[in-house]
């Protein structure tokens, strides 16, 4: 009878330890960035889904263009949490920080993002710019609010 209990207390550890392992898997850990990185979480919560999040930026005195959408094709979830990683290569930095400002662009339907960042206006919606001193290493949050209605805003939270 005592092996018959080791061995349902076994195999009930190993549920345990299986369940504790497939759960970690599971649930994404919050990115930290590397000392030379940046991390920017972009949060939509927006009333509907988007085609496309396109973002122009400005990292000191360097021009940039970017964007995300889905490999398969579909919509971006209105309560995504979005993540960009810059690095100090990648903008062209030397120092601990960089003076970044950004204007995001939603792109209301989806279609097939392109390099030069160029969208139909009629499904086109900017919203206006935000402006920060980012520390390398550090990670930043922006929540996009808004519908294709009434616009978009891009709020850097602490700010």
């Amino acid at each position: 009878m005592n092996k018959k209990r080791i061995g349902i207390a076994a195999a009930m550890a190993a549920v345990l330890g299986l369940g504790l392992i497939l759960y970690n898997q599971m649930t994404p850990a919050e990115y930290v960035p590397a000392e030379d990185e940046i991390a920017l979480h972009i949060q939509l919560h927006t009333e509907e889904d988007v085609g496309l999040l396109v973002f122009d930026y400005r990292a000191d005195d360097h021009e940039y263009s970017g964007g995300m959408s889905n490999a398969d094709r579909s919509l971006i979830g209105r309560d995504s949490d979005n993540i960009v990683v810059w690095n100090k290569e990648t903008l062209g930095s030397s120092s601990d920080a960089v003076a970044l400002s950004m204007q995001f662009r939603i792109i209301t339907e989806y279609v097939d993002p392109n390099y030069e960042n160029i969208y139909p206006e009629e499904i086109t919606q900017y919203i206006d710019p935000i402006s920060w001193d980012a520390r390398f290493g550090e990670s930043y949050f922006v929540t996009v609010t808004g519908n294709k209605t009434d616009g978009y805003q891009a709020v850097l939270k602490g700010d």
